[in-house]
């Protein structure tokens, strides 16, 4: 069953969606369907589990053992708001958890999915949401790439998600808001300060099979006059497989989206994701450490500062350098500024 088609079906009938039962037979089972689950097998998705705490909605099995409990609310619940999990379904669902020993438990409404984590020392149940996907709030390609790990393929390996994916989504921007000045994406100038805020942005990443032909690679970019051009999609291939990066969040940073001025974080924010912590020093664009009180550093991301580029040419050669010293492939599709 393909998953895409699934959610694009769920987000077009949630209007004829009344209750928790219909949330769970035409939005939450189908997409656990495409996801691997058979839902007509007791050995694979159980419902109504007894615990002490009372009875999770299903109880997810791999190999006769529980792997994660689905607690299921009716679309019309929010399971996320302004930026927040809802605490009283989460504390609900982690006690079912604790109780049995499982180690994640998933909450849904059928647009809203969230992983979390049933017990963690000194952390509470909001710093313990460890993916969160919102069909609203996401481009079909960014939900499917973190619905992927509800899997049941990749569930066990959730110490694996990326970091990013905690982050909870907020609504798209549109895509004919405007294209906002650099001037307008920088910080207030590096101080000393300890309340220093810095810009951040948050991805996600979609596996393509080969690059497409509309993607040059940064090295053939170099010689390139860039005037008049601006990104349009970023590719990196890592470990030999390509992926599509995409802003999936932000932190302090506002409308950001794929520009000469973010397309770097938005490399250093991927490979970082993946584990990649030595990155090349590119003067002002990429270093460990604020340069000057007089650069204004536009995000950073672990323990590198970035720099905006000013343009196309600056862009392309700090992702250059980054692809020669991480030995990641970089690619970008451009168009005209006129076509944007």
């Amino acid at each position: 069953m393909d998953l895409a088609k699934v959610v694009e079906r769920v987000k077009d009938i949630t209007g004829k969606i009344p209750n928790e039962e219909s949330t769970k037979q035409h939005l939450i089972l189908p997409i656990l369907m495409a996801l691997g689950w058979n839902v007509f097998s007791p050995d694979e998705v159980m419902p109504e589990t007894h615990t002490e705490e009372g009875r999770p909605d299903y109880a997810l099995m791999i190999n006769g053992r529980t792997v994660a409990f689905l607690e299921a609310k009716s679309i019309r619940e929010k399971i996320f708001a302004n930026g927040r999990i809802n605490s009283k379904h989460a504390r609900q669902l982690t006690r079912y958890c604790f109780d049995k020993g499982v180690d994640v438990g998933i909450l849904t409404n059928g647009l809203q999915w969230a992983l979390i984590k049933a017990y963690e020392s000194g952390k509470s149940v909001d710093e313990r949401v460890i993916l969160a996907v919102d069909l609203t709030s996401q481009s079909t390609d960014e939900a499917i790439e973190r619905l992927r790990w509800f899997s049941k393929e990749k569930i066990t390996n959730y110490q694996s998600i990326p970091k990013g994916y905690s982050k909870i989504p907020t609504p798209m921007p549109s895509r004919t808001i405007s294209l906002p000045t650099l001037q307008s994406l920088r910080p207030p100038t590096v101080s000393s300060s300890e309340n220093q805020k810095f810009r951040t942005l948050y991805v996600s990443a979609r596996e393509v099979q080969s690059l497409p032909p509309s993607a040059v690679p940064v090295s053939q970019l170099l010689e390139v006059d860039l005037k008049g051009y601006l990104p349009t999609r970023l590719f990196v291939n890592f470990d030999g497989k390509w992926y599509e990066i995409f802003v999936s969040g932000d932190e302090n940073w506002p409308r950001v989206r794929i520009a000469w001025s973010s397309v770097t974080a938005m490399a250093v924010r991927f490979l970082h994701d993946q584990g990649v912590r030595d990155f090349p020093f590119v003067g002002k664009y990429l270093s460990k450490e604020p340069l000057s009180a007089n650069i204004q550093y536009i995000a950073k991301i672990g323990e590198w500062y970035l720099y905006g580029p000013e343009g196309g040419r600056q862009a392309v050669e700090v992702l250059n350098q980054i692809e020669r010293h991480t030995g990641a492939k970089i690619a970008i599709e451009i168009t005209t500024n006129s076509r944007r």
